[in-house]
C-alpha cells in the first residue's frame, strides 16, 4: 500500500512538471496563432485547443508575464514590418530646387555639357530661314590662320573687327559670303549667337568656322559636326565693332536678339 502511494506521487510529479514546463509555449501559443489554435511543442504544426484567453481576457489581467510576452512578440513584428517596408519602398532622393528669381527665360535649343550657352533660341518670326551646314572650330592660331600672335593682323577678321567668343551674348565666325555675307546674325546650336565677320580661302559653300580662344576649347566643345543654323538677319557685306557691343549689350539683357535691334541698329 505505501509502495502503491509511492508510486502515484512520483508520477503526479512528473506531470505536473511536464505541465509547468509546457506552460509557456501555451502562453505563447495564446499570442501568435489565431483564436482556436494553438502550436503542438513536440511537431510545431497548430492544433485546434479550446483558447480561452480570447474568451475570458479578464482571467488573465492579473499575469503580467503573459502580456510580457505579446509586447515582445509585437515588436518583433513592427520591426520585420519596418525592415519590409523599407527594403521594398523605391529609394527616393530629393533634389533641391534652384533658386528662381524673376522671369523664367526657355533654355537654349541644343546646349551641350561642356560649353553650355546661357541665352535662349530665337523666336520663331524672327527666323528668316535655317540651313544645314557643316560647323569646323578654329583659332586665331598658326594652325588656323597661319599667323603669330606677333603678326599685326593676328586675331583681326576680314570685315576688321576682333575676333570674340562669348556665349552668353554673342560671337564672330567665318563663312562663304556668296552664301552668308558679312554682318549676317545666325542662331547656332550649341554655340549660341553669332555674327558672319571673316571668311576663308577654305569655306566655300554651306560650310562655316566657329571662332573659340584655344584649340582645346575646339577640341572639347565642338570639333566638327553638321548643324541646322537661324538665320535671323541677312547682312549687308559689312560688320563693325558697333554692331557687335550693340548687339552684345542686347543679348546680355535680354538672352535674345530684339527684333527692334534688328530692324533698326543692324
Amino acid at each position: 500500500m505505501i509502495k502503491g502511494k509511492t508510486w502515484q506521487r512520483i508520477l503526479l510529479c512528473m506531470l505536473l512538471f511536464g505541465l509547468f514546463a509546457e506552460t509557456p509555449n501555451l502562453y505563447a501559443a495564446a499570442f501568435s496563432l489565431t483564436p482556436g489554435y494553438m502550436a503542438d511543442s513536440t511537431t510545431g504544426n497548430s492544433i485546434v485547443s479550446n483558447n480561452d484567453y480570447y474568451l475570458k481576457p479578464l482571467k488573465y489581467a492579473a499575469k503580467p508575464d503573459m502580456f510580457k510576452i505579446v509586447d515582445v512578440n509585437k515588436k518583433k513584428a513592427d520591426q520585420l514590418a519596418a525592415l519590409t517596408q523599407n527594403e521594398f519602398m523605391p529609394k527616393f532622393t530629393p533634389k533641391a530646387l534652384p533658386a528662381i528669381a524673376g522671369t523664367v527665360t526657355k533654355p537654349a535649343q541644343g546646349v551641350n555639357k561642356q560649353g553650355a550657352v546661357a541665352v535662349s533660341a530665337p523666336k520663331q518670326e524672327q527666323v528668316i530661314h535655317t540651313m544645314k551646314v557643316m560647323a569646323t572650330g578654329y583659332t586665331a592660331g598658326y594652325e588656323s590662320t597661319g599667323k603669330l600672335p606677333s603678326h599685326p593682323q593676328y586675331g583681326i577678321t576680314y570685315s576688321g573687327v576682333k575676333v570674340r567668343r562669348d556665349k552668353n551674348t554673342i560671337s564672330t565666325i567665318a563663312a562663304d559670303p556668296r552664301v552668308f555675307p558679312l554682318g549676317t546674325v545666325l542662331y547656332i546650336p550649341e554655340y549660341g549667337y553669332a555674327i558672319v565677320a571673316d571668311v576663308g580661302s577654305a569655306i566655300k559653300g554651306r560650310k562655316i568656322d566657329l571662332y573659340f580662344a584655344t584649340t582645346k576649347q575646339v577640341y572639347k566643345e565642338w570639333g566638327k559636326k553638321e548643324v541646322e543654323v537661324q538665320v535671323i538677319k541677312r547682312g549687308n557685306g559689312k560688320c563693325n565693332e558697333k554692331m557687335l557691343n550693340a548687339l552684345g549689350k542686347a543679348i546680355q539683357t535680354y538672352k535674345s536678339v530684339p527684333a527692334s535691334l534688328l530692324e533698326e541698329a543692324i
